[in-house]
């Protein structure tokens, strides 16, 4: 009698430098989220948000695919209503949720939740083999989180464009809307974000904490002025923390 060895888990995590690694481990799937990955990467998600060891967070993924979006046969689960579409949600994808600056990784296929996994992230380096590609519309769904995660990083007709056409886009089209950061060599990306986490790491966590907020609400603000004064009060406040 032969014994299967037991399945490795599809999300790891571990934490390192200051760095808590949060890593999509289903290669075989090309990293397609399943119901339970969705409840690990939130459980390593806060655990990460409430070390205070962990001061910068990076996704990853393991093989040649970063995500091929949704598993199929859950979203079939969930329009059956055999699956509970409320745990079918990333927490990260809630503004403010973790205040920690998130650095992502990917190279090759990076489809449906994939890519709202970068936009909720806050540094995005891709490999020169990432592809992008929104197909929900054409199956006949309709996504909400990455329209509202689009609106903090790409333009209103560029992410249209990706949502509507379902179309494949590429690295350069990528860096040029703002999806990523920058574009490197597919066997440099591990090796750069690391090096950028761990030197995020290095910087004072409420001084990083605070002007990660700021950039943020300074996008999603209408009052200029009041974002301003807002900001110098607890700038304040957060010097006078330091100093004791």
């Amino acid at each position: 009698m032969i014994l299967e060895s037991p399945l490795p888990p599809p999300i790891l995590h571990d934490v390192r430098d200051g760095v808590g690694t949060i890593t999509l481990n289903r290669p075989e799937k090309r990293n397609a989220m399943m119901p339970e990955m969705f409840a690990l990467f939130n459980a390593a998600m806060r655990a990460h948000q409430s070390n205070p060891d962990v001061r910068a967070i990076q996704i990853m993924a393991e093989g040649p695919a970063f995500c091929a979006g949704g598993d199929l046969q859950m979203i079939d689960k969930a329009n059956l209503g055999e699956v509970d579409a409320d745990t079918l949600d990333l927490d990260f994808f809630i503004p403010g949720t973790v205040t920690k600056p998130i650095v992502c990784g990917a190279i090759g296929p990076c489809v449906g939740e994939g890519v709202a996994m970068m936009l909720a992230s806050d540094i995005v380096i891709c490999g020169r083999s990432a592809r992008f590609a929104l197909p929900e519309v054409g199956l006949g769904i309709a996504p909400v989180d990455i329209p509202l995660l689009a609106a903090r990083r790409l333009g209103a007709n560029h992410i249209l464009e990706a949502l509507l056409s379902g179309d494949w886009m590429g690295p350069d089209w990528a860096e040029k809307v703002g999806l990523v950061n920058r574009v490197v060599d597919d066997g440099n990306v591990a090796q750069e974000v690391s090096a950028l986490a761990r030197k995020i790491a290095g910087s004072p966590a409420p001084v990083v904490a605070l002007v990660k907020s700021l950039v943020y609400e300074a996008r999603a603000s209408v009052d200029p002025a009041a974002l301003r004064a807002s900001g110098a009060e607890r700038r304040s406040r957060l010097r006078r923390g330091l100093q004791g």
